[in-house]
């Protein structure tokens, strides 16, 4: 049987074709696999429907990585409100309470309906300045937002949004080069004193809305909620403070250990090399 030339460039177009297909679903020599997200929570949401789910096919959701220990945790710095303060008096975070990864208020707190004109303590020389200042004094390297347990209870979700999206958009246009990760809010327990106008279904909702925040803005998002829930879908009391609201230090070196190995680690992009002549004339 005798092959035509036009035969012969239809049979390698196919077989090249068959090889695309093949490339685009295992992807291509050196691309890296997308891992799949922490579903270790799932149960959690299913036994508690009043919680807002994960949506763990968000692009923005940081899935499980190999532990990047304190070297990745000292390129950290947050902008928190007072349940991640504690991770300084804790003495959890690279030089102890020498520590200038901690930003917040010089009370220890802060409120994210005031982010736009309130004054952070500076870590670096003790003086109170805009949050704006701050970041453009020092551009840290992966910025870690940790805030609205402050204005959850009173703040609908366009106030909430709004302010949210104006802390994140003015730190990107001020610190280019600063990787930008938005945390969710801690769970709390019945022992809060406020219980009822802050609950953990509300939390949940808040955190829906920083995580759409995250895709919207081009930020990545830490679960860091789930970590801390028991089967009732409140927050563990063996890892909370008697006050049920502020995590204790074997909560917050949870959180630490959970953001080490759900780190920010992009994938540095290898350039396939194409094929010769992959449509020959």
């Amino acid at each position: 049987m005798r092959y035509t030339t036009h035969s012969t460039i239809h049979v390698q177009r196919l077989a090249l074709l068959c090889l695309a297909a093949i490339l685009l679903a295992v992807g291509w020599p050196g691309q890296s696999a997308i891992a799949a997200p922490d579903r270790s929570a799932e149960p959690i949401y299913a036994a508690n429907p009043q919680l807002a789910p994960i949506d763990y096919d968000s692009p923005a959701l940081l899935p499980p990585t190999p532990d990047q220990g304190k070297a990745y945790v000292r390129r950290l710095t947050f902008i928190c409100d007072s349940p991640t303060y504690w991770m300084w008096p804790f003495g959890l975070l690279h030089n102890g309470k020498k520590s200038t990864q901690i930003w917040t208020g010089p009370e220890g707190t802060m409120t994210l309906a005031y982010q736009g004109s309130y004054e952070i303590l500076d870590p670096f020389d003790r003086v109170e300045r805009p949050i704006r200042e701050v970041v453009r004094r020092h551009k840290p390297d992966i910025l870690v937002i940790a805030v609205g347990i402050n204005g959850i209870s009173f703040m609908k979700e366009d106030y909430f949004k709004a302010e949210y999206r104006d802390l994140v958009t003015d730190i990107q246009r001020i610190s280019p080069n600063t990787t930008l990760i938005l945390q969710s809010i801690y769970p709390i327990t019945r022992r809060y004193k406020h219980w009822g106008n802050i609950t953990n279904v509300k939390i949940s909702q808040g955190n829906r809305w920083i995580l759409s925040i995250a895709e919207e803005t081009g930020c990545k998002y830490l679960d860091t909620f789930s970590v801390l829930l028991n089967e009732e879908g409140n927050a563990r009391d063996e890892l909370m403070m008697k006050d049920g609201l502020h995590p204790n230090k074997a909560g917050l070196s949870l959180i630490l250990n959970y953001i080490r190995t759900h780190a920010y680690t992009p994938a540095k992009i290898r350039k396939a090399r194409r094929p010769a002549n992959l449509f020959p004339a």
